[in-house]
């Protein structure tokens, strides 16, 4: 408790910018910038100038303190610096990613959000097989796929129906079915690349060929509506079995019938869901499904079940490709319209998408500028030759001036040789089957070279990182020397604390007060049963909390009557005082009082020995706070301090 409140009250920034001096201790000095970010961080009463000064003099405090760990060198120990270290393992990924590219994202996500768009698709892949196994592609391209692309696209470029179009060249395994219509989409429900072509589209506009990493494809949006945000929906799914004849569909529809009309007759609709859908895990969720917005189900499907006006509306009886389904509406949740939750609502998503790459490819190309990269080695085909040499032989073949130490690129504080290239290469060879792109390659090891140097370099590069760092450390080293200086000392020292005890009895008194014991139990039910039989628990509660596998916990002590929770009319010798119950945890706490004593009365020694060591550790924290001021003189610009206040 003591090391989490000098964290949150003292916690205090860097030294690192150059501006005004606030105060100085010794040879050390701290500027405006860094007393008012701490000041501004803890306070909340206002910049007022008793406020100022109150702070400041407990600032002082806080960095004569950390000084005296670090003289001390207790910034070098073991614990110190593990813990330093994995406080900073801990907070480099906020600091890896461009949140200025994120917020972008995300507000672009929020506003595609407010729409549904509907398209129509043609898609040719490169390689034909794709359709049947997209999973064993070929992310090669093919002049066939190219032209095959170009011809409808030529084609609707002269005028010709996108309808028509689409069955004659697409290969999408639907377009027999939709003529390349594959109805209304929002947000996240297509590939990032392709639904930026798509929302950048005016309704009845169709997009020139895009390249896929799958193939080719042409997007024409053909409608715009306000968003219908998302729907939680149970079904019943009675599915036919493969190519099934109209007359093998047939008792999946009278059953559908039958089970429609229970439902009309008021039958459990989850229970119905467990006991007929073809749903593999219907049983266990009664028909549940997840939650789901437009574009992620078959458009007739999405249809059917928007069409419900209200929670709790069944649909009547359906047919999709997959069979016939029975749908209830569970919930409706209609898209936010603050743009100011952008952020808020879809950060996580934007950052488990594709499109995160953009904010990672945007922050690389920034960071490079700041960590100094320099390209030393210019001669690329000769660089490639030796890859090449080297992947063959497993061995590097040095040339005229040229070794594995042959610097390629340096930053300001390293450089990254051939070497290191080579092992690179190596790293990476095994995702690739043919001949490996050396240039995209090295564009990739410059990238991820930059954001290794940019990571282990953190704090000379982001002032927020090194604050926070300097915060860590300096939270750390304060524990550790009050630890050594303060508590350890007083409640050691028992000589010192029974003197302290002696000189200042009179502070260490009972007010009115109470003997009781003190239960605490796991849930209202135990406090219940040891309530209503008192008498009966009361004479062994030491060993309760042993036979109760921790759901009671049992202590006796002495209590002052403002302590006791409840109404001070229960607290009276042989009763229970009112039960208090904690709603976040479910533990329910109450007394059973021995004595009152209504009169105050000396505490003993070892009743005050608590608050005696809290006194006592004030007592020393003000000897030795006053011994580091003459180690360490001060001097407050006191101009300074009052302009503050303004």
């Amino acid at each position: 408790m003591k090391k989490l409140l000098i964290l949150i009250v003292l916690l205090s920034p860097g030294i690192y910018l150059s501006a005004q001096t606030l105060f100085t201790y010794g040879k050390h000095k701290v500027d405006k910038e860094e007393f008012l970010r701490a000041f501004n961080k803890n306070n909340t009463a206002g910049a007022n100038e008793q406020a100022l000064q109150d702070y400041v003099d407990l600032f002082i405090a806080f960095k004569l303190k950390v000084q005296a760990a670090k003289d001390r060198k207790m910034d070098t120990l073991p614990a110190q610096k593990n813990d330093l270290l994995n406080f900073r393992r801990q907070i480099e990924a906020d600091y890896m990613t461009d949140n200025n590219m994120i917020h972008a994202l995300a507000a672009e996500a929020f506003k595609r959000s407010q729409e549904d768009i509907r398209l129509s698709h043609i898609f040719i892949p490169f390689d034909a097989n794709y359709i049947q196994n997209p999973s064993a592609r070929t992310a090669t391209d093919t002049l066939a796929a190219f032209e095959n692309i170009h011809k409808a696209y030529a084609e609707l470029k002269n005028g010709s129906d996108f309808s028509v179009t689409a069955e004659k060249h697409s290969l999408d395994p639907m377009v027999k079915n939709n003529k390349g219509d594959i109805g209304f989409i929002t947000v996240f429900s297509l590939p990032y690349e392709l639904e930026s072509v798509a929302y950048a589209l005016r309704d009845g506009a169709f997009s020139m060929p895009y390249k896929s990493s799958a193939g080719y494809h042409i997007i024409k949006r053909t409608a715009t509506r306000p968003a219908w945000g998302k729907m939680r929906a149970a079904q019943i799914l009675l599915a036919y079995i493969p190519a099934a004849s109209a007359e093998e569909k047939q008792p999946q529809k009278k059953l559908a019938d039958s089970l429609y009309q229970a439902l009309q007759k008021g039958s459990d609709f989850s229970a119905l869901a467990k006991q007929f859908s073809s749903e593999r895990n219907a049983y266990s969720t009664g028909g549940l499904m997840p939650d789901f917005g437009v574009g992620r189900y078959d458009p007739f499907f999405e249809n059917a079940v928007y069409a419900l006006q209200k929670d709790g509306d069944v649909s009547s009886p359906f047919e999709t490709a997959f069979g016939i389904h029975i749908v209830k509406r569970i919930r409706h949740f209609p898209v936010s319209t603050d743009s100011t939750q952008s952020e808020a609502l879809f950060k996580e998503a934007v950052t488990q998408d594709a499109r995160i790459a953009i904010a990672r490819e945007q922050f690389a190309g920034r960071i490079i500028n700041e960590i100094g990269y320099k390209r030393q080695f210019e001669q690329d085909p000769l660089l490639w030759r030796l890859t090449d040499s080297f992947l063959v032989n497993n061995n590097f073949t040095p040339q005229k001036n040229i070794t594995d130490q042959t610097v390629l690129f340096s930053f300001h504080k390293e450089s990254k040789t051939i070497k290191d290239w080579l092992n690179f290469i190596v790293s990476v060879k095994s995702s690739y089957t043919g001949p490996l792109p050396y240039a995209d390659l090295m564009k990739q090891f410059v990238a991820t070279s930059a954001k290794s140097y940019y990571q282990v370099h953190l704090e000379d590069y982001n002032m927020a990182f090194r604050n926070q760092l300097t915060e860590f450390s300096e939270g750390n080293l304060l524990f550790e020397i009050m630890e050594e200086q303060v508590w350890d000392k007083a409640a050691k020292d028992k000589k010192g604390l029974e003197t302290y005890y002696g000189e200042h009895k009179a502070k260490y008194t009972w007010g009115p007060s109470a003997n009781a014991v003190f239960f605490t139990t796991a849930d209202p039910e135990t406090a219940e049963t040891i309530s209503s039989d008192i008498n009966n628990y009361i004479g062994k509660w030491r060993t309760l909390g042993e036979s109760s596998q921790g759901k009671i916990i049992a202590d006796s002590a002495r209590f002052e009557l403002e302590q006791i929770p409840g109404t001070k009319q229960s607290i009276q010798p042989g009763k229970i005082t009112e039960r208090i119950t904690d709603t976040a945890s479910g533990a329910t706490h109450f007394m059973y009082v021995l004595n009152v004593y209504d009169e105050p009365a000396q505490r003993s020694f070892e009743e005050a020995r608590g608050l005696v060591i809290n006194d006592y550790q004030a007592v020393l924290e003000a000897q030795w706070i006053k011994s580091l001021k003459k180690k360490y003189p001060v001097k407050i610009n006191e101009k300074l301090l009052h302009a503050l206040a303004k």
